[in-house]
């Protein structure tokens, strides 16, 4: 596929105000001379400015304004609410945000059932860029994993470029023309946008974990289990998997690949792959072992991030990287917003912000990562539910140095539910366990419980529709709680 497939075309794209659908709509009649641009949004007119604003986190105010004048003034239909999806059926192909089937405005978009074909953003870039793309995508730690990717890759003598589904990346579709063999280019890759068969997969393709998560967006677990393996798809024996070993799904994908799969693991010395043995991190191309770091000279706080620096590593050491390089960015790189981010400090007491979490096994790695006594927020809602999904979580809280666990929203149950099970089965009886009206009294309950030397982690382990716009807002409320505090 090239520019021309779509030129003479009845091109519609949906959710125009959104962060893929303005990189979209701007690439498209910027590049296409014969094609008819319909914009939809269902946002009101008037509204237009305040939605494409919220999508756009990545950029400052000013670039905010020079973009939305820009979006604003293209030579395109727009409709907006009121005629939202108007004349959709007559398109030739139809472009879509990451999130667009989880609406009920899109009823009729569900109803065309890909006919005609549906594309992302995501899908272009496979198709149109010059250069070896590494893609990353995974349950959890693939933000982080990408900007580790990026940052060691950057060392390097090529023009890298980074983009994807976290909203904290900036859309470089627009820069395409710039790009050449030599670049390359990372990307995080989200489950919703591979739902979309993206007819090509990754040079470098890494997958750091599967678990249950996002199952409101699959029929069922194993659906989501074949998305996420979908990015290996069209791989040849000329590209790369880079592959969880921990992880019990994705040590499968190595049969399912074509790609030459490399592993790495914390628990297992590996002949092909990255790994730790002894404190250190090895990478071990099947010919010979380089050490790059100790685990102790990391940065990032937790088991998880040891992970997530795992797959950096062998990912850009395929592709060339010096061990060099990967060294010096994996020693000192202190991490994303929203990810283990810490907020502050009052009365020697340190508050970190972990509303990434969005499943079980994130708030798992959470607490793995502090020696300190802890106070944990969690709770949250759950789209589609899995038995006993708050079990594995409720064993390691049993095991952690947890004192106090407060909960929020309707699954803050479920979760005291699994965990008084846990602690009736050990005997345990040491824990303060709360039901909280909101975040605004857990952070106040928080605080009042907390000794000096005491950590307080926000890491739900569970989504945030019902309480928070999303994951972002919830993380913001949080760190504005405990900046009142200070």
């Amino acid at each position: 596929m090239n520019l021309s497939h779509f030129e003479n075309k009845n091109i519609h794209i949906v959710g125009v105000s959104g962060a893929e659908g303005s990189a979209v709509a701007e690439f498209l009649t910027d590049n296409l001379e014969k094609a008819k641009i319909t914009a939809h949004d269902f946002c009101q007119e008037k509204d237009f400015k305040e939605s494409f604003n919220s999508f756009h986190d990545a950029y400052t105010e000013p670039e905010k304004a020079k973009l939305y004048e820009k979006l604003s003034n293209l030579p395109v239909k727009f409709h907006f609410k009121a005629e939202y999806l108007k004349d959709i059926e007559q398109a030739d192909l139809i472009f879509v945000p990451q999130s667009w089937f989880r609406y009920q405005e899109n009823k009729k978009l569900l109803a065309l059932a890909d006919k005609p074909p549906f594309y992302n953003i995501t899908k272009l870039y496979f198709a149109l860029c010059p250069c070896p793309i590494v893609a990353v995508t995974g349950t959890s730690g693939k933000s982080t994993t990408t900007r580790l990717i990026y940052e060691i890759l950057s060392q390097g003598g090529s023009k890298v470029w980074l983009t994807g589904n976290d909203r904290q990346n900036i859309q470089v579709l627009s820069e395409i023309a710039e790009m050449t063999s030599k670049d390359i280019m990372v990307m995080e890759v989200s489950n919703r946008q591979l739902k979309i068969d993206l007819g090509k997969s990754p040079q470098v393709a890494v997958i750091t974990n599967v678990s249950p998560s996002h199952l409101d967006d699959h029929k069922d677990y194993a659906d989501y289990i074949a998305t996420k393996q979908s990015i290996l798809k069209y791989q040849s024996d000329q590209d790369f998997a880079v592959l969880n070993h921990d992880n019990e799904v994705t040590r499968q994908f190595t049969t399912k690949s074509k790609a030459n799969s490399y592993l790495f693991s914390q628990r297992e010395e590996l002949t092909k792959g990255c790994y730790v043995e002894q404190g250190n991190i090895y990478i071990n191309d099947g010919n010979s072992e380089h050490k790059i770091c100790s685990t102790n000279d990391i940065m990032l706080p937790g088991p998880h991030n040891v992970s997530n620096i795992l797959a950096a590593a062998m990912a850009t050491f395929l592709l060339g990287a010096s061990t060099k390089h990967i060294r010096e960015i994996t020693t000192s790189y202190q991490g994303l917003p929203s990810r283990l981010e810490f907020v502050r400090e009052i009365n020697k007491v340190k508050y970190y912000e972990d509303s990434s979490s969005c499943n079980p096994d994130g708030t798992r790695a959470a607490i793995k990562s502090f020696k300190n006594p802890l106070i944990l927020i969690a709770g949250g809602s759950r789209q589609a539910k899995m038995p006993d999904e708050y079990q594995q979580l409720a064993e390691d809280v049993a095991k952690s140095k947890i004192k106090v666990l407060l909960l929020i929203g309707e699954e803050g149950s479920s979760i005291e539910e699994a965990i008084r099970q846990e602690f009736a089965k050990q005997g345990i009886s040491r824990m303060l366990i709360k039901q909280c009206a909101d975040l605004a009294e857990a952070v106040n309950n928080a605080y009042t419980a907390s000794d000096p030397g005491d950590v307080v982690v926000l890491s739900p382990g569970c989504e945030s529709f019902g309480m928070f716009r999303d994951y972002r807002d919830r993380g913001y409320q949080f760190k504005e709680l405990v900046t009142r505090i200070a």
